[in-house]
């Protein structure tokens, strides 16, 4: 069906009689019905307003033309108390899903999936959270492959966590499909399912208060209610245009004659003291129904009526404040729901816990409302939540396992032989969950008291991943945890590989110590405990990588450990790929981290995604892949999984994305951040990567002695730390461009010597490339021009270009056209400076083909432009920015990315003596008309 027919099908469709002063917001709806979803990426419509406006009223109303427009639609009304649940959101969009329609979902996820959505039981490990989310993702996909879907989430402001992940990690990775999202909210921040769509996929309408007149036909059409204007006007006036309100007051006026009331309206002053009375005017029964829907939105009609009888769910459902459809029953309005709850004394609550506890039949559940009826310890129940707990967490229901496990600890007596068991158990319910503050709330009072051995071992390992304030808190517990372990070999093992990590990887020093300690750690592993053996050889595969040593046959031995599954992110397949990119073995090393990916991908754990993504990205800032690498850090700065990192990573790789594109201010603002943050969190893998960002930029500025400070104290760090692999912190070719910038020709030599001689005995590609890249320009700055050092030069280039790393191949060419321009090669430096130039287009890096024309421009090049001393690529983005081209626009017509567009508008602003756009349109036909005056032209 065509567009047009669909939106004439939809036109023609009768609207609710609620609807009333609504078109336009109805016309929105129509629009996108009939936009289809999968032909511009992905479209939604948000509906925000403030309670009682009738934004649901216009959601279900969406959701009733999509059924009629022919699509399947997925339903899901977020609720307050069910905000701590685990997925009831996507249990509620999947309800009428059956299984048997989902068979082409991947086998692990569907069985993650279906475990979320109790229809299956857990097995011995829980389902991750993520591996959920992605199983929602295949069944959404699998669901679009054959109708056109709808899906409508109302009340997104309490959509539970789970449910929220899920869809923000399924609208990330949607892309044509024909799905359409329709969401209502009410204002407030931006939520994750929100920041995930594009820009130009989400449309937001606000659906503000009607209008007296409005009003007038609401109360008339539904309550058959006609008011004199004066009193209409003292309604409006209160309800401020609310219809919900609106029409409680009107049920208030039915009965009366409202020509003797005169102006002196008896109305409350506050709506929810209306609503308020409204359920303190209703009939016991009915409010009893109101109430326990409060507590448990879920309950179906016959459950209500074992809990409270027939007449109670009748009653509430004349009163209006209880819908019914078909066996599911909800609250009419959700504040009527709140205003029950907050009426209710704390005993009428916990009497109908007790109640709804005999009448819900899932096991946690039944828990959780016997744990909120039950106020002083009691052994057995605490037994029975503490068993509830795990079982929740084994469903990968992580929000409830925690609400469950304090419940279960907060029953205990603490002289229970159980009591530090459930302290450890909610701790780590509590780590899975992210929540690092109430962690450590827990435990850092009570590690003290728990019993030595295991126990307490466990505890200073969970408080490193609670809120600390920097990496020296985390060395304090794992020493700590070390002391504890005493002579243990199983948990001596287990934490030295922490410490380990730690050392190598976090605080870059002392590998050789922490190889030891990794070494010893694997060593210490007992038969029987793989899973500690695999974090041993994990943190093996880190330290002997650095120290430049083949790590493969450790990533056998970590296959071969046991066939049971392991987290992915300390799979040391990953280290291998890092290894290739420090190596430049680039083709290897991509395919080996875009498998890695895959598999994150599969398994959905969102740490080990996060980590995939941030190797890509490395690997794209090593080649030249500026616009991958943006594309995969914009990615980042969206998602959910943006925390998951804790380092100053993402600044850092933004710093190296400017410097590759030689936009200096960029560069120097990342750096300086990222450089800041590494330094208050004693992190040094973030700060020798930052100082490295630094030092490349200040060499683009031609801050010579900025560039040798920062450079050099990457190269002392590493050589002094015994980080061993030349290419994991790849600083050596352009310190010693910047030494023999310096006239330090002797340090520069010394450099260019111990990177050959690494790379020699590693056999290192990278290394030989950037050795034979140094050599030759200490040779040809130092010695003299020589055509031997010159043909060297372009040898490394030529190496550069074979194994795929396109920047360090741009800037070999500009140093070897330098020294010739330096050497008056004239023709030699010209030809070899316009590859430069050509090559540093080709990637992206417009500040670096800047600095190449300049040079060129040295040799007696002609300038590229006379107007104001502009390129003519940025005459032509201004001249696109004068037509009124916004900066995405000029992108999309010149084939390159926003931020290229920004940093040439920035320089022809500098150049040109403006500082906005205002001042570009006349600035630059003031140079064209000096530009027809002058006879040069």
């Amino acid at each position: 069906m065509g567009t047009s027919a669909s939106y004439a099908h939809l036109t023609d469709t009768p609207v609710r009689d609620a609807l009333v002063g609504r078109d336009s917001e109805l016309d929105a709806i129509r629009r996108l019905l009939s936009s289809g979803g999968g032909d511009r990426n992905l479209r939604a419509l948000l509906l925000e307003g403030e309670p009682g406006l009738g934004k649901t009223s216009l959601w279900e109303q969406g959701i009733a033309w999509g059924r009629e427009h022919g699509m399947r639609v997925l339903t899901a009304r977020a609720n307050e108390a069910e905000a701590g649940l685990p997925f009831t959101a996507l249990i509620d969009l999947l309800d009428e899903v059956g299984t048997e329609e989902l068979t082409a979902v991947p086998t692990p996820q569907l069985r993650a999936l279906t475990v979320a959505l109790y229809r299956a039981d857990p097995t011995d490990r829980p389902p991750e959270a993520a591996v959920i989310s992605l199983g929602a993702l295949s069944a959404l996909r699998v669901l679009a492959s054959h109708d056109r879907l709808l899906v409508a989430v109302d009340d997104l402001q309490w959509l539970d966590r789970t449910s929220e992940e899920a869809l923000a990690y399924a609208i990330r990775r949607l892309q044509r499909e024909p799905i359409t999202f329709l969401l209502a909210r009410r204002p407030g921040h931006r939520s994750p399912v929100e920041r995930s769509f594009a820009d130009d996929s989400l449309q937001t309408v606000r659906v503000g208060p009607l209008s007296i007149g409005a009003t007038r036909q609401i109360l008339a059409d539904r309550l058959d209610l006609r008011l004199p204007h004066h009193l209409l006007r003292r309604v409006f006036d209160t309800t401020l245009g609310n219809p919900l309100f609106a029409l409680e007051v009107g049920r208030t006026l039915v009965e009366r004659d409202v020509e003797s009331l005169g102006d002196d309206l008896p109305l409350p002053d506050d709506v929810e003291d209306l609503l308020g009375l409204r359920v303190a005017d209703l009939d016991a029964s009915a409010g009893e129904v109101l109430l326990a829907l409060a507590l448990d939105p879920d309950l179906r009609a016959a459950q209500m009526e074992d809990l409270t009888g027939p007449d109670g769910l009748e009653r509430a459902l004349e009163a209006g404040v209880v819908v019914r459809d078909d066996e599911r029953i909800r609250a009419s309005h959700p504040l009527l729901a709140a205003a029950s709850k907050r009426r209710a004394t704390a005993e009428e609550r916990r009497n109908l816990h007790r109640g709804l506890a005999e009448v819900v039949t899932d096991e946690q559940r039944q828990a959780l409302h016997l744990a909120l009826a039950t106020l002083t310890a009691d052994e057995g129940l605490a037994a029975l939540i503490a068993a509830a707990a795990e079982r929740a967490a084994a469903r990968g229901a992580t929000r409830l396992a925690v609400d469950l496990g304090s419940h279960a600890l907060r029953l205990t007596p603490t002289d229970s032989s159980a009591y530090h068991a459930r302290v450890l158990a909610l701790a780590e319910q509590l780590q899975c969950a992210g929540e690092k503050q109430r962690l450590t709330d827990l435990l850092s009072g009570a590690v003290e008291s728990m019993p030595p051995g295991a126990v307490r071992v466990g505890a200073y390992l969970l408080l490193a991943d609670g809120v600390v304030q920097g990496n020296d808190d985390i060395r304090r517990l794992f020493e700590e945890a070390l002391v504890e372990a005493g002579d243990d070999q199983l948990l001596r093992a287990r934490v030295l590989a922490h410490l380990a990590e730690n050392e190598a990887v976090i605080e870059v020093r002392q590998v050789a110590r922490a190889d030891d300690r990794a070494t010893e750690s694997v060593e210490r592993c007992p038969p029987g405990h793989p899973d500690d053996e695999k974090i041993a050889v994990y943190t093996a595969a880190w330290t002997r990588a650095l120290r430049g040593e083949p790590i493969a046959h450790l990533a056998e031995r970590y296959d071969a450990l046991s066939a049971d599954r392991a987290y992915v992110a300390r799979n040391p397949g990953r280290v291998v790929g890092q290894r290739l990119v420090w190596r430049g073995e680039v083709r290897q090393a991509r395919a080996l981290l875009q498998s890695f990916q895959a598999l994150t991908e599969e398994r959905g754990e969102p740490r080990p995604y996060a980590l995939a993504r941030l190797h890509l990205c490395e690997l794209e800032l090593r080649v030249g892949g500026w616009d991958q690498a943006q594309r995969l850090l914009d990615e980042w700065a969206a998602s959910t999984d943006s925390e998951l990192l804790h380092w100053p990573m993402y600044e850092r790789c933004r710093a190296l994305l400017a410097a590759g594109r030689g936009d200096v201010t960029d560069a120097r603002g990342w750096g300086g951040r990222a450089l800041e943050l590494a330094e208050s969190t004693g992190v040094r893998w973030d700060w020798l990567e930052a100082n490295r960002a630094l030092g490349v930029t200040a060499l683009l500025a031609k801050d010579v002695d900025e560039a040798v400070r920062h450079l050099e104290v990457v190269w002392q760090h590493t050589q002094r730390e015994g980080v061993l692999d030349p290419g994991a912190f790849p600083v050596a070719p352009d310190l010693v461009e910047a030494l023999v910038e310096a006239e330090a020709h002797d340090a520069a030599r010394g450099v260019a010597v111990e990177l050959n001689d690494l790379a020699r005995i590693q056999d290192h590609p990278w290394g030989l490339a950037g050795a034979q890249r140094s050599l030759a320009l200490v040779d040809l700055v130092g010695e003299g021009y020589s055509e031997t050092s010159a043909q060297m030069l372009e040898e490394s280039a030529t190496s550069y270009r074979e194994l795929g790393l396109a920047f360090d191949e741009a800037r070999t060419l500009l140093l070897l056209g330098r020294a010739q321009r330096r050497a008056k090669k004239w023709g030699a430096a010209r030809e070899v400076l316009e590859r430069a130039i050509a090559a540093f287009e080709a990637i992206g890096s417009p500040g670096w083909a800047d600095d190449c024309r300049s040079e060129l421009a040295r040799v007696g090049a002609r300038k590229p432009s006379a107007e104001g001393g502009l390129t003519a690529t940025e005459l032509r983005v201004a001249e696109l920015a004068v037509e009124g081209l916004s900066n995405k626009e000029i992108a999309r017509t010149l084939v390159v990315t926003v931020n290229t567009v920004e940093f040439h508008l920035r320089n022809t602003y500098a150049k040109l003596g403006i500082r906005s756009r205002v001042q570009l349109a006349p600035r630059l036909a003031s140079l064209d008309v000096a530009a027809d005056a002058d006879p040069r032209h």
